[in-house]
Parts: structure tokens; C-alpha cells; sequence
């Protein structure tokens, strides 16, 4: 029998029918292992899940996070009415000294993000995680042992914002990783664990306050946040590995993109604005000559008017454009904040919390979405950050600026117009940045 006869094959003709350089047999296998073929770094990255188990799992830890956290901090208007009312009442002036608490507690959410979100790129998440959800739960349990302003800052205001801004963060930059196509949609799910914290908790304060003190109330939301806390722990994951920067830590060329930072500069603005309702309502609504047990629920109505929002605004973003959808809802979001110092009935105040929460909501699902696109995976708790410390510049801003305006002869009509100004001209920012990104009348972004 014949023997085999065989053909060599030269470079071109393994070029030609795809038999690369590693298939080589004068090579040795460390050699092959540097010449296989791989897919490229961005090809992984950009491979998301989009659904599963594992994903969905991760965005329910998401959603507990939430609803621990950011539920809880929106419903300080329940707080800085009773405070003024009560264990503050002696402060002068209560309304600026009170809403610092509050700023305080929103701004140091955002305000460590730069940091935060860079360690969570280069792989440092749980120990952070883990410290925050601690400190949270232990902030809420010593609240009760305030006496005085400075205390109440530094517990409510400061630890709790500081244990919010260790989750915050890389819990947004985790459920990037596990969905794209659908991350709006993805987000604005996980944010409607704070629209359901954020309707309970003003109800059960306010029940609570009632039948067992200021004290047991903390106590009892402590032990509520410890629950969803230590199950968020147990379910959120990242997904995709940490890197290895090359050179400085902070990758300081993303302001390159001159789309980005206006973007920043716009979410800034609107920050200035958007808490001025929430914080405020309550109050204002007291001062109307409303009782304070239905001033207590205005809080609670415009959180639980989120969730529809945030759902919806969700879908509507993935299916337009987070940044399209957020300049057109932000021109109502400024209206309803102008128009609110003129409601002063139960029925007006109403309707407004309800058309403020759902219009208001969009931006919970939608914020950083725009930051997540303006770049690489590998940058996306950087970029992530950076977005949170200028939203937490102006949280810490306009409350307090609020308080300065309302103590004017204007009063409340003030600080509406200067909110409702600031959101109006956040919202033509973000025009700007959209048009920078994307020079199209009409463009999905």
C-alpha cells in the first residue's frame, strides 16, 4: 500500500485558507499560548448577559441596596419637618439649620463617588461594600442619641451619607455589567427599591412617632435596614475583572470628551434643583396652614408616584434615548417645581406630589446611563464617579440655598423659582452635551 503522500503548505497558503501562525509545529507551547488567537478585550467586555438568573439575582441585590439607602435618604422631608417642629425648634433659623442635614446626607452620597468608583475599577469592592452597609445600620441605631444639631449633622447627615456613597456607586457600576441593551430599563428597576422605601418609611414614621417615640422608631428602621442590607450583600456580584491601570490611578483624559463634562456640569445644575420639592413640600405645606399629619404623607406620595415613573421613563430610555427623554421631561420637572409654592390646598399639593414623583422619577433610571456610554467598560466606575461628585456638589448646595431664599420676604415662591430655574437651565445643558455627543436633530442617546 501506497504511503500517504503529504503536502507542505506554505504561509500564503495557510494565510488564504485561515490556518494561522500558532498551528506552526516548529513552535513551542509557551510560544503557541502567546500566538492563539483570542478575542479582543473589548469584545469581552462588551458581551453582557442582558437577563438570567445570576443577572437578575444581581439586580435584586441592587434593588435591596436601594431600598436601604437611597429610599431612606429621599424621605428626610419627613425628618426636617419634624425636627423643625420639635427637637430643633430652638435652632435659629430651623429651616436653614435643618436642610444642612439633609444636604449633608444627599451630597455625601455622591460627593466620594471619584474615589469609590476608581477602586471598584481596580478591584476593590466588597471590603468597601461591606463597611458601608455596617455603617449605615450603625449611624440609624445612634440617631436616637442625638440631642443637638451638630450631632444629628454628623450621625444622620454625615455617616449615613458616607455609608450610602461606599454602595451607591458600585452597586450602579455592578448592574452595568450585567446589563447593556436593556440598562435602562435594568435601572430604573433597582431604583424602584428606593420608591418603595421611600413611600413606607414616611408612613411608618409617622405611625411610629406616634405610638412608640422618636427613639423606637430608629430602632425599628435599623433593624429593617440590617435585614435588606445583609441580603444585598448576599447577591450582588461584579461580573466583568478588575483592571491594572497603566501609569496614574485616575484616568484624567475622559474630560477630553467635551461631552461628558458638559454633561457633568448639566447633571450638576439640576441637582441644585431637583431636591428642592422633596425637601421642602412638607413644610411649606405646614406653613399653608395644613395639618402636619397630611404634610408628613406629601413626602410619602411622591415617592410612591417614583415607581411607575422610574419603570417607565426606564423602557422609554432604552427604546429613545436616556438623554433625549431626560430633556424633555426635564421642562416639566421645572414647571411643577415653580408651580408648587402656589399650591396651598390638600387637593393641589396632592396632585402636584404625584405629577412632581412621576415626572421627577425619570432621572433615578437615566442619569448615568449617558456616562456609561461615553467611554470604555474598563473606565465605567471612573467615569460613574466623577458624574456622582458633581451631583453631589449640588445636593449639598440647594437645600441650604433654598433655606437662604425662603427666609427672604418671597418666601417659599422663591425658592420654587430657584429651583425650577436651576432644572431649566440644567436641561438646556444637557442639550448642549447631547448635540456634542451626537450632532443630529434627531439621534438615539
Amino acid at each position: 500500500m501506497d504511503s500517504p503522500t503529504h503536502t507542505r503548505i506554505n504561509d500564503s497558503e495557510k494565510s488564504e485558507i485561515g490556518i494561522s501562525a500558532c498551528d506552526d509545529d516548529s513552535k513551542k507551547p509557551e510560544e503557541l499560548l502567546q500566538v492563539l488567537p483570542c478575542v479582543p478585550m473589548e469584545e469581552t467586555l462588551d458581551d453582557f448577559p442582558d437577563g438570567g438568573f445570576r443577572a437578575w439575582l444581581v439586580l435584586f441585590g441592587g434593588f435591596c441596596i436601594f431600598f436601604s439607602t437611597w429610599g431612606y435618604v429621599t424621605s428626610w422631608g419627613v425628618f426636617q419637618a419634624y425636627y423643625q417642629q420639635s427637637i430643633l425648634r430652638g435652632s435659629s433659623p430651623s429651616e436653614i439649620t435643618s436642610a444642612w442635614i439633609g444636604s449633608l446626607q444627599h451630597s455625601i452620597i455622591f460627593l466620594p463617588g471619584l474615589i469609590v468608583g476608581r477602586l471598584f475599577d481596580v478591584g476593590l469592592f466588597r471590603i468597601p461594600f461591606a463597611a458601608g452597609s455596617v455603617l449605615i445600620v450603625l449611624a440609624t441605631f445612634l440617631v436616637p442619641l442625638c440631642r443637638t444639631f451638630t450631632a444629628f449633622l454628623l450621625c444622620q447627615g454625615l455617616a449615613t451619607g458616607l455609608g450610602c456613597a461606599l454602595v451607591i456607586p458600585p452597586t450602579i457600576a455592578v448592574v452595568c455589567h450585567w446589563w447593556k441593551r436593556r440598562r435602562a430599563f435594568a435601572l430604573g428597576v433597582m431604583t424602584c427599591g428606593s420608591a418603595l422605601s421611600g413611600t413606607i418609611i414616611p408612613i411608618v414614621v409617622r405611625r411610629l412617632l406616634e405610638v412608640v417615640g422618636f427613639a423606637w422608631t430608629l430602632r425599628i428602621i435599623g433593624f429593617m435596614l440590617t435585614f435588606t442590607l445583609g441580603v444585598a450583600n448576599m447577591c450582588v456580584a461584579r461580573r466583568l475583572p478588575p483592571i491594572k491601570p497603566a501609569g496614574r490611578i485616575f484616568n484624567w483624559s475622559v474630560f477630553r470628551n467635551s461631552a461628558f463634562f458638559v454633561y457633568c456640569a448639566a447633571q450638576f445644575v439640576v441637582s441644585l434643583g431637583s431636591y428642592i420639592v422633596p425637601t421642602y413640600i412638607s413644610s411649606s405645606a405646614v406653613s399653608a396652614g395644613i395639618s402636619r399629619t397630611f404634610a408628613f404623607y406629601l413626602v410619602a406620595i411622591i415617592n410612591g408616584s417614583t415607581s411607575a415613573g422610574r419603570i417607565l421613563f426606564g423602557f422609554l430610555g432604552d427604546r429613545f434615548g436616556a438623554m433625549n427623554v431626560m430633556i424633555i421631561v426635564g421642562v416639566f420637572v421645572s414647571a411643577l417645581t415653580m408651580i408648587w409654592p402656589h399650591c396651598r390646598s390638600v387637593a393641589s399639593l396632592t396632585v402636584l406630589s404625584v405629577f412632581f414623583g412621576f415626572t421627577n422619577a425619570s432621572y433615578s433610571p437615566l442619569t448615568q446611563v449617558p456616562a456609561a456610554a461615553m467611554g470604555s467598560p474598563s473606565d465605567l466606575g471612573f467615569r460613574i464617579g466623577i458624574l456622582s461628585t458633581f451631583l453631589g456638589l449640588g445636593t449639598l448646595c440647594g437645600p441650604p440655598l433654598g433655606g437662604l431664599l425662603n427666609d427672604t420676604r418671597h418666601g417659599y415662591a422663591a425658592v420654587g423659582y430657584f429651583g425650577g430655574g436651576m432644572l431649566l437651565v440644567g436641561t438646556a445643558l444637557m442639550t448642549v452635551s447631547r448635540f456634542l455627543a451626537i450632532p443630529k436633530l434627531w439621534s438615539k442617546y
